[in-house]
């Protein structure tokens, strides 16, 4: 994976001069608090932003993991916007929170075509994606559909780049891994969301959450239909993106533990 991107041609930086010269003219402005967009399918994405646009700044876009929701981000969302200077906006992604679930799109693929069609409706350019779990396998899945150019940086936080486990690959999901371990979870989550979402935290985190938070969690969870988590984690598990990986050209950032419940450190350090 290359840190940075590759030199421009003297055309190309004379080009990309001029444009921000404009760009500096235009006034930075607020951005309003939430809304929602509509995908080309149908599908409509609730989302919510805070900060103020800038022509310095570039915009932060957080994507969150499976069963969960934008609201994750509630508790860092205001202070990367006060940190930054900028605008940070946090989706749900469909089959999630307060956007739509359908009874189709149930693909990695599908949700990156999402995200394509949500920063095409706001018009955000070159922005920082922050993918946590499942987050991250969009931006791949972005990258693999339609390059990383309209991608400034990137962040991964605690993903593998293949959950499922194969001959050269052994450091998958300690949870969900094969085609047992996937019928496992898909079974708890028709056995009963209460329990599933009461235990789907437990089995990701090494550390006890406040109580307010842990409740946040499992309440977000509960808002997922169980049908659609099980169809979409069935595509997202089985997906091995360490093709993709290095073809990726804007410079990134993976974060993981080394404590994380979910992937083993030697999965989420081979990101890169």
């Amino acid at each position: 994976m290359l840190k940075s991107a590759p030199a421009l041609s003297a055309a190309a930086a004379t080009a990309a001069g001029l444009y921000l010269l404009w760009r500096r003219r235009r006034p930075t402005h607020s951005v309003p608090g939430e809304g929602s967009v509509k995908t080309n399918d149908g599908v409509s994405l609730r989302y919510v932003v805070r900060g103020r646009a800038s022509t310095s700044v570039p915009p932060i876009v957080l994507i969150h993991g499976w069963s969960g929701s934008r609201r994750y981000f509630e508790n860092t969302i205001d202070e990367l916007a006060e940190r930054t200077g900028g605008a940070v906006y946090a989706f749900d992604l469909r089959f999630h929170g307060d956007s739509d679930k359908p009874e189709f799109g149930f693909h990695v693929h599908r949700l990156a075509a999402d995200l394509r069609d949500f920063l095409e409706a706001l018009e955000i350019e070159k922005p920082v994606v922050v993918g946590t779990s499942l987050g991250c396998a969009v931006i791949w899945a972005f990258v693999e559909l339609y390059g990383d150019a309209a991608l400034g940086k990137c962040v991964f936080v605690d993903q593998a780049p293949s959950q499922w486990t194969f001959p050269d690959w052994k450091f998958g999901s300690k949870g969900i891994y094969d085609a047992a371990s996937l019928a496992k979870i898909q079974a708890a989550l028709f056995a009963g969301m209460e329990a599933f979402a009461a235990g789907n935290a437990e089995c990701c985190l090494s550390h006890a959450l406040p109580a307010p938070l842990a409740a946040l969690l499992a309440s977000e969870t509960l808002r997922c239909e169980p049908r659609h988590l099980a169809k979409l984690m069935a595509d997202h598990a089985q997906l091995d993106w360490r093709p993709v990986l290095p073809g990726i050209r804007v410079p990134c950032l993976n974060l993981y533990g080394t404590e994380s419940g979910c992937f083993p450190v030697e999965g989420t350090q081979a990101v890169g």
